[in-house]
């Protein structure tokens, strides 16, 4: 088929232009006609002669290859996807060589597609054209995930990708901005690995990655002439130098007006409920009072500030509140306040905290960090919080990741946790070992519109890639495939079982 160089080199410079590239830099001057010669050499092999033999006496058994590389485009999004086909036919009067299958595979695969398509089309051409018993035609798209230990950032806190709900909106991360966003994705990737993953590891990081992970990184000298991320598979990025991963990025909501408080009126014999409005702001300062210095009777219905260092800072908030207080002086010369306003009571021991936390603008954010501090102690550029609570510091390190600084969770000693936050830190780490390790156990990931999740691994948290792969179905056995069976494979479950453990052999 002809296809039209010029209207190609038209579309992509203009393309290149509406993502805001400047379509004549170094670099990109030439990938108009690089675009336009790939696609010419991607139709060249829509067109070859399929030779037939049909002298194969009376040879009726099964024709196998397998392990068949395929690279693909998703018609969606055009975007790539690719992995490995594994055909089988038996033969009735006709065969064809064996270099065919894997053109006929090219023949479909160089064009858009889904991958459900492609392998019935290879399918249904092979019974076209040898008209054989039968015909089978697996694709396993390739996969790039994170280990099982790896965790997600979602609206609800940090999950395992194999604790994810349906309605959970995870972390989506934009590679040029660093935007962060949070959505329901678009596809769920589970399956088992057996090989080797890339283990990036550093003071501040440690991702682990099947090897064609889609990774974004930059180097030390690289960053700081230009401040621009790149993209690669994780194998061939291992020899850079000074390797820089980044770390955090930045959300961009709407600052939140009030807090609303419910209340129900005592004695009444209707069921009726009062709404006591705070200023998200001065929530927000009480919030960080609240996590540094306080605790919580929920039986009494009671809240508990003990402040020693800060009391004017912590007896401003407190005035500014729609609600009395009493306090009491201890020998230590610390104040306890106690507060027995039961709405508040009730919306701190039962609203997820996280979530509201999560979803503050950038400003508000910073303003529950400043009183958060009041509880932070520190170590020349260094912050960090010590709490028995590791949900608590759960919490406040996907708040800083959301609002461009990097920290690490760690534990500490008897049941302790340590958060460290460097202040003095880019959003980025460097990368100080990288070394190969053996893995078998399931990996795991999601597919977002963005592309770049940010995930925790072991208290370290990274921006690194989503699944590429556009299209697949889980079979019985967690392999993510797509498969046609045509004939006898159809029909009978043992010549199915011979197929499989075929290509499922070494």
């Amino acid at each position: 088929m002809h296809i039209d160089k010029e209207k190609i080199e038209k579309a992509i410079r203009l393309f290149l232009e509406g993502i805001g590239e400047d379509p004549d830099r170094e670099g990109l001057k030439d990938t108009p006609k690089r675009v336009s010669k790939m696609w010419e050499e991607f139709k060249a092999h829509e067109e070859f002669n399929m030779t037939v033999f049909e002298d194969i006496g009376n040879y009726n058994e099964m024709v196998v290859v397998k392990d068949i590389q395929f690279y693909s485009l998703c018609e969606h999004h055009l975007l790539p996807f690719f992995g490995k086909a594994h055909i089988a036919y038996i033969p009735n009067e006709k065969v064809c060589g064996l270099s065919k299958l894997v053109r006929i595979v090219n023949k479909f695969a160089y064009r858009p597609q889904v991958q459900e398509r492609l392998t019935a089309e290879i399918a249904e051409f092979l019974e076209k054209e040898l008209n054989p018993k039968g015909v089978a035609v697996v694709l396993e798209a390739e996969h790039l995930c994170y280990s099982s230990d790896t965790q997600i950032l979602t609206q609800r806190g940090w999950k395992l990708f194999k604790e994810l709900k349906p309605d959970d909106q995870v972390a989506q991360v934009n590679s040029h901005t660093l935007k962060i966003s949070f959505t329901i994705p678009e596809a769920y990737i589970k399956y088992p690995f057996k090989g080797m993953m890339i283990n990036f590891k550093g003071k501040s990081i440690d991702l682990l990655v099947s090897p064609d992970h889609k990774t974004l990184f930059s180097t030390q000298e690289n960053y700081q002439k230009d401040q621009r991320w790149n993209i690669s598979q994780a194998y061939k990025i291992k020899e850079l130098p000074n390797l820089i991963l980044p770390q955090s990025g930045y959300t961009q909501s709407e600052d939140i007006d009030y807090i609303e408080l419910e209340e129900n009126i005592p004695h009444s014999s209707l069921k009726t409920k009062i709404n006591t409005k705070i200023k998200a702001d001065l929530f927000f300062k009480f919030l960080g009072i609240y996590l540094s210095t306080g605790k919580i009777h929920a039986k009494k219905l009671k809240i508990y500030l003990s402040q020693k260092d800060s009391i004017s800072t912590v007896e401003k908030v407190l005035q500014e509140l729609p609600f009395d207080y009493t306090k009491k002086l201890h020998q230590d010369k610390t104040i306890e306040y106690t507060i027995d306003f039961e709405p508040l009571v009730n919306f701190v021991k039962d609203t997820d905290i996280s979530l509201w936390l999560i979803k503050a603008s950038q400003r508000q954010k910073k303003i529950f960090l400043a009183y958060l501090l009041l509880k932070a102690k520190q170590n020349k550029d260094e912050y960090y919080f010590v709490s028995s609570s590791k949900k608590l510091l759960d919490t406040i390190q996907a708040v800083y990741a959301t609002i461009g600084i990097p920290s690490t969770l760690s534990k500490h000693k008897d049941n302790e946790f340590k958060l460290t936050i460097n202040t003095q830190q880019e959003n980025y780490s460097l990368v100080e070992e990288i070394v190969d390790v053996p893995y078998n156990d399931y990996i795991y990931s999601v597919t977002v519109p963005e592309g770049f999740l940010l995930i925790r691994r072991n208290g370290k948290i990274s921006i690194s890639g989503n699944c590429m792969s556009m299209r697949g179905v889980k079979n019985p056995t967690s392999y993510t495939v797509t498969s046609k069976l045509i004939g006898v494979f159809m029909e009978n479950q043992k010549t199915r079982e011979e197929f499989l453990n075929l290509i499922n052999s070494k």
